[in-house]
């Protein structure tokens, strides 16, 4: 059987798409995508020890597979996010569990500033999804000390003074933050490192160093969701063999598509391309991204700033 899968993927060819991986029971276990089908699919059926333990288990289990073709590889990375939540198989690990992704809220109740951290969003002054779901405990833990906004005992809690900075400051700082537009929460830390660094507190130092990394980290990730929830449309081009595809984009999620000659692609602008595939029903402004979406927009903009054949271009469409 292995045989015949073996030969199954040498006849794929060199091009983009998306493999489904089916078991006994015609179930798809896994779905992948490739740059190179055939290099990629080849690859599960040549016996080799750099297969993971759990590569080994999934091959054992592969009866047959399926393959979708596609235009470029964006489209197949596009494509696999959204058959993996649709199957949902059960040796994907990444994108199967977007509903334990959070949202990140920023409050002020009885004028103490707080932080939470929310499955689903509030109308308000709330920011995500987020697909790191551990890593934000660890982000609302160091927020809260930056901040000091989790008293430490009862007598704090009770007797604690009243801070030079107003709570608005704070406040104001973090929805900055959120909003990809400051950065202070990194700039205090970084103030404290070098503080505890000149009482040669070292340890200390060495550990706010480690969160100022993480803060850094994840205002970079967190940049994606910000900008395109800010833009409203925007077009996206990159060579397809030798043609071009351009997408057009709404608020960071692809809404239609079309493959031109060079030579078509070139007689227009961005704005006349985007007019040609816009949908005659305009897309619902987006406030909260839902869990489902937030893989897509991560996926869309991660290729394009890996990628400098892509080119980005905002535009200016009229509302009707």
């Amino acid at each position: 059987m292995k045989e015949y899968l073996k030969e199954k993927a040498h006849q794929l060819p060199l091009t983009p798409g998306v493999y489904l991986m089916k078991d006994a029971t015609d179930t798809i276990i896994y779905v992948g995508k490739a740059k190179k089908l055939k290099n990629r699919v080849s690859s599960y059926f040549i016996n080799s020890n750099q297969h993971s333990r759990k590569t080994m288990r999934l091959v054992k289990q592969i009866i047959d597979f399926d393959v979708l073709h596609t235009d470029t590889e964006l489209d197949a990375l596009l494509l696999e996010c959204q058959l993996i939540q649709q199957y949902r198989p059960r040796y994907n690990r990444q994108m199967n569990a977007y509903e334990q992704y959070s949202y990140v809220s920023v409050a002020v109740n009885e004028r103490q500033l707080e932080i939470k951290l929310l499955n689903i969003p509030t109308k308000e002054n709330c920011f995500g999804p987020y697909s790191i779901r551990r890593k934000l405990n660890r982000l609302k833990i160091i927020l809260d000390s930056i901040y000091d906004l989790v008293p430490t005992n009862y007598w704090h809690q009770t007797f604690q003074k009243e801070s030079a900075i107003p709570t608005e400051l704070f406040q104001q700082e973090l929805f900055d933050f959120f909003h990809n537009q400051g950065r202070e929460p990194i700039k205090r830390i970084a103030q404290q490192m070098q503080e505890a660094a000149e009482k040669q507190a070292f340890e200390k130092a060495a550990k706010l160093k480690e969160d100022w990394l993480f803060l850094t980290r994840f205002a970079n990730q967190n940049q994606r969701i910000s900008q395109a929830n800010q833009r409203d449309w925007q077009l996206m081009w990159l060579p397809c063999q030798k043609k071009i595809k351009y997408y057009l984009i709404y608020q960071g999620l692809v809404v239609a598509t079309r493959v031109v000659t060079k030579q078509t692609f070139q007689k227009y602008s961005p704005l006349e391309l985007a007019k040609k595939i816009m949908p005659k029903k305009p897309p619902k402004t987006i406030e909260h991204y839902s869990k489902q979406q937030v893989d897509f927009l991560n996926i869309l903009y991660g290729y394009i700033s890996r990628h400098p054949e892509c080119h980005l271009e905002n535009l200016t469409i009229e509302k009707a």
